[in-house]
């Protein structure tokens, strides 16, 4: 009688075949690690399959296609450094020129506007220039015009007014040279003073409240009585203001009269001549002693 022999079951899986299906899941991994560029970790997982199964041959097609990708990732990194290292080259060569063209227009701005600046001086002092030219062509022809008087006339009474309103000026020094009075005017007190320091006027007809003048009222008449020359010429303020205090002060500084605005055309050219013809008797009676 044979013996009846043991027969091993086709399911049961031998230690070789076990480590095959052990490999076989690794290397799904690998595969998905590849895909993933995770290489390092692939490495790691194709050594531990060749611990487990040495001699695959699949096992080392693996690791020598993941040689060829770590090199070429390592190729494609020492590309992308070039390629970084290049782009910030160029990016700081264009800020340095881009710098370098700000600073040349900023120059050129610089002297565009130092060129306008100069032109805008030299106008200027072309135009006091000119303005200054016309003052004295005036000047020349108030003095070439004007009629001298015959021997023995009287010579017309020549009075300074001084107003920085300028309408009121212009109405004032038309109604007073209406009466045959020569009229000097002017719209500041510091013009009028440096005037005054070479003519001699027969009388001074000043607004109190100067307010475009460095010089108000009271300092004019006081920087006025201080030159010799004009101690005695009679000095009348003109004010809007009607402040009794403001008067008095006046009065007690010297001052000859004060007309208060509004005033009537017939009131101030009867204080003018009044003040004219009192002046003039006592130059005449001195002149006769």
């Amino acid at each position: 009688m044979i013996a009846a022999t043991q027969v091993r079951p086709m399911t049961e899986l031998t230690p070789r075949d076990d480590d095959k299906k052990r490999v076989s899941e690794i290397l799904k991994r690998v595969d998905q690690l590849i895909k993933t560029n995770e290489y390092e970790q692939a490495v790691r997982e194709t050594e531990r399959a060749k611990e487990i199964d040495p001699r695959n041959v699949y096992i080392d097609a693996y690791q020598e296609r993941l040689g060829v990708l770590i090199e070429q990732a390592r190729k494609n990194r020492e590309l992308e450094e070039v390629r970084r290292k290049a782009a910030e080259e160029e990016r700081k060569r264009q800020e340095e020129e881009r710098q370098k063209r700000d600073e040349i227009r900023r120059k050129e701005e610089a002297e565009r506007l130092r060129r306008l600046e100069e032109e805008r001086k030299r106008q200027e002092e072309e135009r006091k220039k000119e303005e200054e030219r016309r003052k004295q062509e005036d000047e020349q022809r108030r003095r070439e015009t004007a009629v001298k008087p015959a021997k023995g006339a009287r010579v017309p009474a020549k009075v300074f007014l001084i107003d920085d309103d300028e309408k009121l000026l212009n109405i004032v020094k038309e109604t007073i040279e209406d009466e045959g009075f020569i009229v000097s005017a002017f719209s500041t007190s510091d013009d009028a003073y440096k005037a005054l320091k070479t003519e001699t006027p027969d009388l001074i007809l000043s607004d109190i409240n100067l307010e475009t003048s460095t010089m108000g009222g009271f300092s004019f008449y006081e920087k006025v009585r201080e030159l010799d020359h004009l101690e005695e010429v009679p000095f009348i303020f003109l004010s809007g203001l009607s402040d009794e205090v403001l008067v008095r002060t006046g009065k007690e500084m010297g001052i000859d009269d004060y007309i208060t605005k509004p005033f009537s055309e017939q009131s101030l050219i009867a204080t003018i001549k009044g003040k004219i013809k009192r002046y003039r008797q006592i130059k005449s009676k001195r002149k006769s002693t």
